[in-house]
């Protein structure tokens, strides 16, 4: 407990020791596409019981080490996926309304996609876990942006979770 607290103080220690000659992260040109993503976004979405609104709020964080995006926001059923940089390649964790963590790495990123799969060792039970297991992002313009998120159940494949968003103009 000590030493938890100790590595706790001295980081933030070293946070605020930068202060503002402190410059922002520049991390892979994945985390720097999805910075531009910072505001909120409505859409729709349907999981198999006509189509439901939903709401996105991204927001770059940690001097822009990563991205926050809450789907679902300011909702009971709100999850919170934080993309971040992993040994120099985009990477996400996925905090799910499933109780689960699912992390994913980039496998591609090319034009306007990027897509991600469950990462190898993130601890979820793939053959008796439900979980979320890969995403694509893409980023059709500005001010549209689709998510496809594939499910897994059982080991296998399941629904597809189209969610598209429109950017909300301030």
């Amino acid at each position: 407990m000590k030493t938890t607290l100790f590595i706790l103080l001295a980081s933030a220690t070293l946070c605020l020791a930068g202060g503002e000659n402190m410059k922002p992260y520049t991390g892979s040109p994945e985390l720097e596409k999805l910075k531009a993503l910072a505001g909120t976004w409505k859409g729709t979405t349907d999981m198999g019981k006509g189509p439901v609104p939903i709401t996105a709020k991204y927001r770059v964080i940690s001097n822009g080490s990563a991205v926050e995006e809450r789907l679902f926001a300011d909702t009971p059923k709100e999850m919170v996926t934080i993309y971040h940089d992993k040994d120099g390649k985009l990477a996400l964790t996925h905090y799910c309304c499933l109780g689960n963590q699912p992390a994913m790495a980039m496998v591609k990123g090319e034009g306007n996609s990027i897509s991600f799969d469950l990462a190898k060792d993130c601890g979820i039970k793939v053959d008796t876990e439900r979980h979320m297991h890969a995403l694509t992002l893409t980023l059709d313009d500005a001010n549209h942006l689709t998510h496809d998120w594939i499910s897994y159940e059982n080991g296998k494949a399941g629904d597809h979770h189209p969610f598209q968003f429109e950017r909300v103009k301030s």
